[in-house]
């Protein structure tokens, strides 16, 4: 499916305010976009991970981060850029400072990461401008943005979504579990997302894999005939809801049953 038409499925259902984010995992000898912005070369700064995710999504850039162009430690990590055994020893007083070392060990344990060395670089597009064909495709909106793509992707199986947070290390849920395990994933943003990234107070992350990629957007179709739509139409609080009639005979069926 092309990135086209993915767009264009997402731009009409789901209504999204940013750009989609195109990511793909980098090795040697992979080619590299002439477009493509080096933090250190073009701004003479190492970036976050999450700054770079704002720049594609915002202002439409591309980017490739490699080890030295990359300054979050915990993302470096969770991309394999570097060995993880200082990180995993939960020695350094990563936020939350006052947290005990067995805990933070435990938060290095939980975020997701790639072998070291498996990947070199990550390259970063919006999906409009983007011309590879990434790994994953990641989106942030608000809760019921993601909500019909969590809908959307569960709709064809039937299967829940399972994702994992640390309220930390946001960004690499959706990115490195996603394509580790080649499901699609919703995520928590941490404060380094919010600080650095600008995601507002009311946004999620939702990100799919490749493999997913055709599931996902047939899903957001055939859901929305379904009536799962986007905007939600406004609900009532104290007037009587006259409830679907499928929804008031099983209502019925479940109370008969019950007796």
């Amino acid at each position: 499916m092309s990135l086209v038409k993915i767009d264009e499925v997402i731009a009409t259902y789901i209504k999204p305010q940013t750009d989609l984010i195109a990511v793909k995992m980098l090795n040697s000898g992979d080619n590299i976009p002439k477009d493509a912005k080096h933090p250190l070369r073009d701004f003479g700064a190492a970036f976050t991970l999450c700054q770079a995710l704002a720049l594609s999504r915002r202002e439409g850039l591309t980017l490739v981060l490699d080890k030295e162009s990359q300054s979050c430690p915990i993302a470096l990590v969770g991309l394999g850029f570097v060995m993880p055994q200082e990180y995993l020893s939960g020695k350094y007083a990563l936020a939350p400072i006052n947290q005990s070392a067995e805990a933070r060990k435990n938060v290095a344990e939980a975020a997701p990461r790639f072998p070291y060395g498996q990947f070199n670089a990550i390259l970063i597009s919006p999906v409009p401008k983007a011309d590879f064909d990434p790994d994953a495709i990641l989106f942030y909106g608000n809760g019921a943005q993601v909500m019909r793509l969590i809908q959307a992707a569960v709709f064809e199986s039937g299967e829940s979504l399972l994702s994992k947070s640390t309220g930390s290390g946001g960004c690499l849920q959706p990115i490195v579990a996603s394509i580790l395990e080649s499901r699609c994933k919703f995520s928590v943003p941490g404060n380094g997302e919010r600080r650095l990234g600008l995601i507002a107070d009311g946004e999620l992350a939702f990100a799919m894999p490749k493999d997913r990629f055709e599931e996902v957007v047939n899903g957001l179709k055939l859901s929305h005939e379904g009536k799962q739509t986007y905007p939600i139409s406004p609900g009532y609080l104290k007037l009587e809801y006259q409830m679907p009639p499928s929804y008031a005979e099983l209502r019925e069926l479940l109370i008969k049953d019950s007796k």
